[in-house]
């Protein structure tokens, strides 16, 4: 039997599965997620012949790299932390023209520090903040390393809580 990416997953998902479970505290639902996901990165290797001796190991890898980038990712969000905010509980002050001005000034600062970052730290700033992607990710798409995505970020959180000073 050739060794594809199908024959892999088949042979490797249950096993795979179980051993996702115990390493997520999110149990079934999250190592599906995961499962999802490495049954995708098997698809995207075009030589698997390379792994024959041991495919077995090759899949588990895959999948525990997966897990570990899922809990770093979990971890710098810190979403187990975070309170659901209902607006019924927690009702916004009205807007007054003050603070509509100071929001405004305040948001017209920011896109013009945004706009003075150079290109890759604007960048690299835009994909991890509202394209929600982790550093190795975003070094993934650019070819860079994650330390270089690191400093990058650090530069910009830097010009912009300079230039937000005033606001903060």
């Amino acid at each position: 039997m050739p060794l594809t990416a199908e024959n892999l997953y088949n042979t490797y998902r249950a096993s795979l599965l179980k051993y996702l479970i115990g390493m997520l505290p999110g149990g079934r639902q999250d190592a599906l997620e995961i499962l999802h996901e490495t049954y995708i990165r098997l698809l995207q290797h075009e030589d698997l012949e390379r792994i024959q001796q041991n495919p077995r190991a090759y899949i588990f890898t895959i999948a525990t790299n997966l897990v570990t980038d899922w809990l770093r990712r979990r971890h710098s969000r810190r979403q187990d932390l975070h309170d659901s905010f209902d607006e019924l509980e927690f009702p916004c002050d009205e807007m007054t023209p003050i603070r509509a001005l100071n929001w405004e000034q305040s948001l017209a600062q920011l896109k013009q520090a945004l706009m003075g970052l150079p290109e890759l730290t604007r960048q690299i700033f835009l994909l991890s903040r509202f394209d929600e992607l982790t550093y190795p990710e975003i070094a993934r798409e650019l070819n860079i390393s994650t330390r270089t995505v690191e400093r990058h970020m650090s530069s910009a959180f830097h010009a912009l809580q300079q230039s937000l000073e005033d606001f903060l």
